[in-house]
């Protein structure tokens, strides 16, 4: 579990009021949003909402879902797993925030079923779904009738305990929900008019596509980032501009030790954010031998950062991120929901331990030698929920040993180092569970 607290010295207690639609939100809280989103929207409200609760499982933080508390405030949110995205809301502290439903105060008053096993009495709708606890003296009332009692034996009424609204077919068996196509009134997970990342497909030593699903209509807005071709005026005509430029130095893994949204410059890095449109000259930059730096755009809203060539302003390396919970990099990037597509073949045996070393996810060109190993199973794609160990199912083990990576300061890292594993066009970055945390493609 990871506590977001804020530091909440000068937070005024206030009650939350929130509207419900059933199936579609709870105030500010949309289905459909992503974990990313959620969060940053959250560290923007410490005022009134001081403390986030993240809970995932260690082993498996892709393939089961995410929970998100706000124990203040008394609101539950679950994320599916793969995806990120929000799919049920939780209220079970009423005392806490005041809900309303078309301007009226939530009052449900319709039958629903009993749950013997926790003496449970459910009032369900398309979407929303309140829960009564009931004592156990008084559960034979509801065994024997379908209609909730306004005032029990004892004169006492059945108070809501729990609201849920979700997407599925009840809050104990929620699904996915699709795509959000329209920005929210509060902005949460806006893209501009382009919307949100639908897919990203890749080709090793090719490029990758980016499929939108875009806003104002039904169609598909599919761009295409492409190794060696595609300049910084391109990526700022097609996708827009990006939230941060890098300039690689020295320490080539500096870029991950950066928070979203750091403008300034810290232990020699240079970065900027202020010239983003006005073509490639303002990108020149010169290292410590005079020679042209190599620069990120960071997309981190959309999952992927592109590194290009300081000479020559072409892409030279795309960066993938798959957000995975217990990663040094979760929350700075949103989930990138990408696809490998495979060849027949795929490249795998050369010098590991010089090569990788080299790259080191973000380091310099590279002459590999390799020899082929044919993809197996007829799958012919690597995705974002797959473990390493499936991975070389299909495409086969690097020739010699994973490299061992430590981020942060001092290789100070709470979750461990990582183990860099290289192929013919992408290095895969492993979790100790087995995740990959970020693929390069070059």
């Amino acid at each position: 579990m990871i506590n977001l607290q804020h530091d909440n010295s000068t937070r005024r207690e206030q009650r939350l009021d929130l509207s419900v639609v059933p199936g579609k939100n709870i105030g500010w809280f949309r289905l459909g949003t992503s974990v990313w989103d959620i969060i940053n929207f959250l560290r923007e409200q410490s005022r009134i909402i001081p403390s986030v609760d993240l809970k995932y499982t260690d082993e498996s933080p892709i393939m089961t879902d995410l929970f998100l508390s706000l124990p203040a405030n008394g609101i539950n949110m679950r994320f599916d797993g793969p995806t990120q995205r929000l799919k049920s809301i939780e209220v079970n502290d009423f005392s806490k925030l005041r809900l309303t439903y078309q301007d009226s105060e939530v009052s449900p008053t319709y039958p629903g079923e009993l749950d013997k096993t926790k003496n449970e009495y459910t009032l369900s709708y398309p979407g929303v779904s309140f829960v009564f606890p009931i004592p156990e003296e008084h559960i034979s009332l509801f065994i024997s009738s379908t209609d909730l009692p306004l005032e029990l034996p004892d004169g006492t009424s059945p108070l809501l305990s729990r609201l849920h609204t979700y997407h599925g077919a009840n809050f104990r068996n929620v699904t996915a929900p699709p795509l959000l196509r329209n920005a929210n009134p509060e902005n949460i997970g806006c893209n501009g008019d382009l919307g949100e990342v639908e897919s990203i497909v890749a080709e090793l030593k090719r490029g990758i596509t980016v499929n939108f699903l875009a806003r104002n209509n039904s169609n598909q807005i599919s761009v295409e980032i492409l190794l060696n071709v595609t300049t910084p005026q391109d990526l700022i005509v097609d996708i827009g501009s990006p939230l941060r430029i890098f300039y690689k130095e020295e320490d080539k893994m500096r870029i991950h030790s950066k928070d979203i949204g750091n403008d300034s410059a810290e232990d020699g890095d240079t970065t900027s954010n202020n010239t983003l449109s006005n073509g490639v000259e303002n990108h020149v930059q010169e290292g410590d031998m005079g020679h042209p730096i190599d620069y990120f755009y960071n997309y981190f809203h959309l999952g992927f950062d592109v590194l290009f060539d300081g000479v020559s302003h072409r892409c030279k390396k795309i960066i993938l991120h798959g957000n995975v919970p217990g990663h040094y990099d979760f929350q700075r990037y949103k989930r990138c929901p990408y696809k490998i597509l495979l060849q027949q073949k795929i490249t795998s045996n050369y010098d590991a331990d010089n090569e990788v070393a080299k790259l080191e996810v973000f380091g310099e060109d590279d002459d590999i030698q390799s020899t082929s190993v044919s993809t197996q199973n007829g799958i012919n794609y690597i995705s974002s929920e797959m473990k390493i160990d499936k991975i070389t199912e299909l495409i086969g083990p690097p020739s010699g040993r994973p490299l061992i990576f430590n981020r942060g300061a001092g290789g100070q890292n709470p979750f461990g180092p990582t183990e860099l594993s290289g192929y013919d066009g992408a290095v895969f970055e492993v979790m100790k569970n087995g995740h990959v945390a970020t693929i390069t493609l070059f």
